[in-house]
């Protein structure tokens, strides 16, 4: 299963990450980007827009492991 991911690195903060639940989860890497690839940056707030524009923002297909599986 895959998810999106938005990720973001404040100098003071550190990083921040959230899973863009809006979208779901997919069955494969090419669903999730094709998924990404439609949303961003048409969904996204203006804020989170410049963010993105400026490459403060970005947002990745993530591989998502069952709890308790290590490999």
């Amino acid at each position: 299963m895959w998810a999106i991911l938005a990720v973001s690195i404040q100098l003071l903060n550190g990083p921040n990450v959230w899973p863009v639940a809006d979208e779901g989860t997919f069955e494969n890497e090419a669903d999730c980007q094709a998924a990404l690839d439609e949303a961003v940056p048409r969904t996204l707030s203006e804020d989170m827009r410049v963010a993105w524009e400026q490459g403060e923002l970005k947002f990745v297909c993530l591989k998502v492991r069952g709890a308790g599986t290590t490999g």
